[in-house]
């Protein structure tokens, strides 16, 4: 929570009281900080999903094999066969 606020105060900070001079380099650093928090989370998002169970990853294959098998199937062709007087 002490964060959240602190994080609240620098905004408006950067918003009433920045001069203009100073508003680049402010921008081009909450960019690099944005972009480094990003690719730390998404590291570490990585790492939770390796420790999933193996059933997991066995059953989104399976389904991912099941799509291929639908989409397969949904552009096949539609042959209809003739019925003849014979086979009645």
């Amino acid at each position: 929570m002490v964060y959240f606020i602190l994080g609240i105060l620098i905004l408006l900070f950067y918003i009433f009281m920045t001069p203009r001079s100073i508003r680049g380099t402010l921008n081009s650093v909450t960019l690099v900080v944005l972009i480094v928090s990003i690719i730390v989370l998404s590291c570490l998002a990585i790492f939770q999903i390796f420790q999933l169970p193996s059933e997991f990853f066995v059953g989104a294959f399976l389904a991912f094999i099941g799509y291929l098998a639908l989409v397969d199937i949904s552009r096949m062709s539609n042959k209809q066969k003739k019925i003849s007087n014979d086979d009645l």
